[in-house]
C-alpha cells in the first residue's frame, strides 16, 4: 500500500477512535445516570436492568473496537499494516477502506466465522 494511501487510512483510525472514546466517555456518563435512577415498581426494574445491560455490551464492543483501532494505528507505524494474521497475506486494499482495523484477509475471516461442526 503506498504512503498516500497509508496516512489517509491512519487518519480514518485517529478520527475513529476520537468518537469511540467520547462515546465511550457518554456511555459511563449513562450507566452511572442509570445507577442513580430512583427504582419503580418491579417492571420499571426490569426495564432499567434491561437498559443497563445493552449499555453495557454497547461500551464492550466498543472497546473491542477501540482496541483494535489503536492496533492498527501500531501496525502503521510499524510498517506491517495491511497483513492478514492469520496466513500472513496482504488483505484486500477495499477490505482495509472499509474496515481499516480488519486484522484478517477476507478468506480467513470468513473461515474463522464458519459455525464449528460437533465433533461428539
Amino acid at each position: 500500500m503506498d504512503k498516500k494511501s497509508l496516512a489517509n487510512i491512519k487518519k480514518l483510525l485517529i478520527q475513529k477512535k476520537a468518537e469511540l472514546l467520547n462515546k465511550t466517555h457518554f456511555t459511563k456518563s449513562s450507566i452511572d445516570s442509570k445507577t442513580n435512577e430512583e427504582v419503580g415498581d418491579e417492571i420499571d426494574t426490569a426495564v432499567q436492568n434491561v437498559e443497563r445491560e445493552l449499555i453495557f455490551e454497547l461500551a464492550a464492543n466498543d472497546n473491542i473496537t477501540l482496541q483494535e483501532i489503536k492496533d492498527a494505528i501500531g501496525k502503521i507505524e510499524k510498517n506491517v499494516y495491511g497483513f492478514c494474521e492469520c496466513c500472513a497475506k496482504p488483505i484486500n486494499k477495499e477490505r482495509l477502506e472499509a474496515i481499516p482495523w480488519g486484522r484478517y484477509c477476507i478468506k480467513c475471516q470468513e473461515e474463522a466465522e464458519k459455525p464449528k461442526k460437533y465433533q461428539g
